[in-house]
């Protein structure tokens, strides 16, 4: 006789209960459960250079879930390192908890009471109606040290980074989280700082930070000698273009004589910020789009922390990432960046709309290409008015895209307004460059790219910014991360830009507990290793991160 209905039906039920569950579709979606604290051992295929030797750290969202609560936006989860160590041929794999006063706090309320740039803190269930009602009153607690943005190798010791005041030091061979948070406001007076540093040759750190005077929002230019937050001091500062609304900026651009801002009008509300502080409301949610608004590049000028007196101007638009910039011999100024249609792309980054399948046609999508924008630094008053600045401009054009070029139009004696040229069609996102470059003339840009504009990262891409070419590598069993350029032992001897590695951490589309480190020839694109690790817990995808050389005394990106 075969089996009872209800005997099918119980173990369906058993079966379906011990199942392990399908792994989200979205590499954004996971959740770390544990992470990785003793080194696992890589199985190699092909082979390291046996000059690449080594540190990769990376950094990003880990744990998506506290409790019964959960952060609703991908800026916020509890932040996750994750470290390669390439050494005397061998190559390993941790994964480590940053142990933050944000991490502590949740952890030991068993739920969300640190909140993020788009999670508001969640009110204890066990307080009655009268005390939620008096805690709107109460100044809940900010967004502290839940550094999940970027790293820098400072010294001997390592910084994790978020777009706050506060940072933590990690030993960067164990990730163990070392002494208290540093406050980067206890020592020059500012607010808020970015996670994107730049590194020049001599070791000096610049960042961008945000403050305020009687005069309203300020942006200002800190610089840390040796990388020491108790060096720090105000390079530069200047206000922002309205005194209510701050722009967003997440990163900044550095040549030999100048600091570019993009202030865009994506923007934070004074106001609206004041008023969620009492009434459990996010960060993401006082910010605000003005579309019909132009962006302004603030062009300021190293040495005299001045800002150039032209205003230069586009369209609206936003970006995350600068790619690079940098100086020609006929006083121009030339900036490329990821270039996104929309501050509203932000939205798009709520779990809510990373949990929709990506042919929903409410799914709010991520685009991002590379484009070039020319500044013409000279005198123009004695030109009339609508006169095209770049013609004949070399860096105006791409060898492969007819037609298309970048635009200066003087509108007015000190007003230059400026339209992109784009360097190629693809998505391209987390840009990196070989680093001795920046700042510099270029040709060669590193980035991430996707299928369909969605989030997850499936192709790593090798843009020439002459040509407007590609080179692309991709294997549909992997999600890819930002790549991150290293420099051969000779390229410096050599010259040779392009004389190198790229590499990049992979995560396995259906098995969550697999991640590989790639090695890419920089030149040809190809493959030249590949090395696995099977992780103790899910491996969560990772933002931003930095190679530190055994061989340097300088780390840059």
């Amino acid at each position: 006789m075969g089996r009872s209905l209800f005997s099918i039906v119980i173990l369906a039920l058993l079966t379906f209960a011990h199942a392990e569950p399908d792994p989200p579709t979205s590499s954004w979606l996971r959740h770390c459960e544990k992470d990785t604290p003793t080194p696992v051992k890589g199985v190699v295929e092909g082979v390291v250079p046996a000059w690449l030797e080594g540190r990769l750290t990376r950094v990003g969202p880990g744990a998506r879930h506290v409790g019964d609560t959960s952060y609703r936006h991908l800026f916020d989860p509890l932040a996750l390192l994750h470290l390669i160590t390439v050494q005397g041929g061998e190559v390993t794999y941790t994964s480590k908890y940053l142990d933050s006063d944000a991490y502590r706090a949740n952890m030991e309320a068993n739920r969300i009471v640190v909140g993020g740039f788009g999670t508001a803190p969640f009110p204890d269930p066990c307080r009655t109606l009268f005390d939620s009602v008096a805690s709107w009153f109460s100044r809940p607690p900010k967004i502290m040290d839940n550094c999940l943005v970027n790293v820098l190798q400072v010294k001997d010791q390592m910084v994790a980074m978020t777009e706050t005041d506060e940072v933590r030091v990690v030993d960067p061979e164990t990730l163990d989280t070392l002494g208290d948070k540093l406050t980067i406001s206890e020592y020059v007076a500012v607010r808020q700082a970015t996670a994107h540093p730049h590194v020049d040759p001599d070791g000096t750190v610049y960042n961008l930070a945000s403050s305020g005077n009687r005069n309203g929002p300020t942006y200002n230019i800190i610089s840390l000698r040796n990388g020491e937050i108790e060096q720090a001091k105000m390079e530069a500062s200047i206000n922002a273009r309205w005194r209510f609304h701050p722009g967003y900026m997440h990163s900044y651009a550095i040549t030999e004589n100048y600091f570019i801002l993009l202030e865009t009008p994506f923007t934070f509300s004074i106001g609206a910020l004041l008023a969620g502080q009492y009434f459990g409301k996010s960060f993401e949610e006082a910010m605000v789009w003005f579309p019909n608004e132009k962006v302004h590049f603030r062009v300021i000028d190293r040495r005299t922390g001045q800002e150039h007196p032209t205003t230069f101007t586009s369209d609206a638009f936003f970006t995350f990432h600068h790619i690079n910039a940098y100086e020609t011999s006929d006083d121009m100024l030339v900036i490329d960046v990821s270039h996104i249609q929309s501050g509203e792309i932000v939205k798009s980054l709520y779990y809510s709309n990373l949990k929709k399948a990506n042919d929903d046609p409410t799914k709010l999508k991520f685009d991002s290409v590379a484009k070039r924008f020319i500044l013409p630094l000279g005198d123009v008053s004695g030109m009339p008015d609508e006169s095209e600045l770049l013609e004949g401009v070399p860096d105006a054009k791409v060898e492969n895209r007819a037609g298309d070029s970048a635009s200066a139009k003087k509108v007015s004696d000190n007003t230059i307004h400026l339209e992109a040229l784009t360097l190629n069609p693809i998505f391209f996102e987390m840009p990196r460059i070989n680093y001795d470059y920046n700042g510099k003339q270029y040709r060669y840009a590193y980035g991430a790219s996707n299928e369909g504009m969605v989030l997850d990262f499936t192709t790593l891409v090798k843009l020439d910014v002459k040509t407007g070419e590609e080179k692309v590598w991709t294997d549909p069993a992997y999600f890819v991360s930002e790549p991150v350029y290293v420099a051969s032992p000779d390229s410096k001897s050599s010259g040779v830009e392009d004389d190198g590695v790229v590499l990049s951490l992979l995560l396995h589309r259906t098995n969550p507990r697999l991640i590989s480190f790639l090695v890419l020839d920089a030149q040809n694109f190809n493959q030249i290793a590949k090395v696995d690790f099977e992780a103790q817990g899910t491996v969560t995808p990772t933002f931003h991160g930095q190679f530190v050389s055994s061989f340097d005394q300088v780390h840059g990106y």
